[in-house]
C-alpha cells in the first residue's frame, strides 16, 4: 500500500510517493512565497502573498482549497527611502480579484494585496507614481510574528519610446501587396542599465457592430522580447512586422456571420522593462529542457520565498484619427486591413473621413 503527499507552492505541485511506514510531515516547514514588482507606471501596485502546504491525500481536490494557500493574518508595509530620508509609508491592504486563468489552482478569484500611491512631480510637469531615484523596502509581519519578510528593490528608471512618435502613424502595408508585399514598423527605445529584460506587445482596439450596436474590443498581440547585457544604456528597437500582424488578427477574431462591419478605435504600444533580479527569476524558474531536472533556486527577499523587485510599463497610444495626417494605421495599411488576404473576412471598414472614396470606406 502506498500513501501519496504533496507540497504545494505558487501552483506547483510536488508528489512524492514512499511506503507507508515511512513519512516526510516531519521534514516540511511552512514557507511564504512573495510576488511583488512595483512599476510606476501603474495607478496600483500589487503583492501575491501565498505559503507552502503538505496534506495526504488528493492533489487536485486541495488545489481547489484557496484557503490552504493564505495566511490568516497579514500586516505588510512599503516605505520609499530617498537620500537616507524615508519619504512616504504606505500599509498595505487586501483585495479579492477576478481574473486568474483557470488551471490546477482555484480560479478566477485570488487574494492580493495593494497600495495606491498619489502622483508626485519628477520634473517640470512629469509626473508618476513612484519617484525613479528613491528604493522601495518591503516588511511583512504574517500571523503576529510567526514570519517576518523583508525585502528591498531599485526602480527600473529611463525607459521611455523614441520612434514611432505619437503623430507616426502604423505603416504595415504597400500599397500593392501582391506585387511589393508588407512593411515592417521599428519600435525605438532607450535602455536602462537595471533592466534585465523588455517585452513589447501591440494592443488593437476595434468597435464589433452587429447593425447598430457594437461592442469596444481588444486583443493584445505578443510583439517580441529582448534582453539586455551588460550595462548598456543605447537604445534598442524591436520590429512589428506588418505581415504577422495580419495574420494574428485573422487568427484571433472570428468570422461571425452576425456581425455586419468593424472599424479600428486606436492602437496602444505596451513596452515593458523588468529588473535584472526579475530577469533572472524567471530564468531560474522555467522549465527545465535537460534530462537532469535539478534548477537553483532564486530568491531575493530574506524570510520567504520569491521576488520583490520592479518593472516599468512605458505605453503609447494612437486613436484611429486624432488630426491632420495622423492616425493610427496609414491609409495604404487600413486598406489591407479591410479588402487584404487575411483579414477581409473579418468585415473592416474605414469610418475616418479621409478614407470616404476609397473602396474600403464604411459610408
Amino acid at each position: 500500500m502506498f500513501k501519496k503527499i504533496f507540497l504545494f507552492s505558487l501552483g506547483l505541485a510536488f508528489l512524492s510517493s514512499c511506503e507507508t511506514k515511512f513519512s516526510v510531515n516531519g521534514e516540511y516547514v511552512e514557507t511564504p512565497i512573495v510576488h511583488f514588482l512595483l512599476d510606476q507606471g501603474k495607478e496600483i501596485q500589487y503583492l501575491k502573498l501565498n505559503r507552502t502546504f503538505l496534506k495526504e491525500g488528493n492533489a487536485n481536490e486541495f488545489a481547489k482549497q484557496p484557503e490552504l494557500s493564505y495566511f490568516d493574518n497579514v500586516d505588510a508595509t512599503v516605505e520609499e527611502i530617498k537620500d537616507g530620508v524615508t519619504l512616504r509609508t504606505w500599509t498595505l491592504k487586501d483585495t479579492v480579484i477576478k481574473n486568474k486563468k483557470e488551471g490546477a489552482f482555484y480560479a478566477p478569484e485570488q487574494k492580493l494585496y495593494f497600495f495606491r500611491p498619489d502622483f508626485v512631480e519628477i520634473s517640470g510637469t512629469d509626473t508618476t507614481y513612484l519617484d525613479e531615484d528613491a528604493f522601495y523596502r518591503l516588511k511583512i509581519d504574517i500571523d503576529n510574528g510567526n514570519h517576518m519578510v523583508n525585502g528591498q528593490t531599485n526602480l527600473v528608471s529611463g525607459v521611455n519610446i523614441t520612434y514611432p512618435k505619437p503623430q507616426i502613424s502604423f505603416n504595415f502595408a504597400e500599397s500593392d501587396v501582391s506585387s511589393n508585399g508588407y512593411r515592417s514598423t521599428p519600435i525605438s527605445f532607450s535602455r536602462s542599465p537595471e533592466a534585465g529584460i523588455f517585452n513589447l506587445k501591440i494592443r488593437f482596439d476595434y468597435n464589433e457592430f452587429i447593425g447598430s450596436n457594437y461592442e469596444k474590443k481588444s486583443l493584445l498581440w505578443p510583439v517580441g522580447e529582448i534582453t539586455n547585457s551588460g550595462t548598456s544604456t543605447s537604445g534598442a528597437t524591436i520590429f512589428a512586422e506588418g505581415e504577422q500582424f495580419y495574420k494574428y488578427l485573422q487568427n484571433n477574431i472570428d468570422e461571425n456571420p452576425a456581425v455586419t462591419k468593424r472599424q479600428i478605435e486606436g492602437i496602444e504600444i505596451q513596452l515593458v522593462g523588468g529588473s535584472k533580479d526579475l530577469y533572472t527569476y524567471m530564468l531560474t524558474n522555467e522549465p527545465s529542457s535537460s534530462l537532469a531536472q535539478n534548477k537553483p533556486t532564486y530568491s531575493n527577499v530574506d524570510g520567504a520565498l520569491g521576488i520583490f523587485s520592479s518593472r516599468v510599463t512605458v505605453t503609447q497610444y494612437k486613436d484611429a484619427f486624432f488630426g491632420v495626417n495622423s492616425r493610427a494605421l496609414n491609409e495604404n495599411s487600413t486598406k489591407e486591413l479591410c479588402n487584404g488576404q487575411f483579414t477581409a473576412p473579418l468585415k473592416f471598414c474605414s469610418h475616418l473621413a479621409s478614407d470616404v472614396n476609397t473602396n474600403f470606406s464604411c459610408n
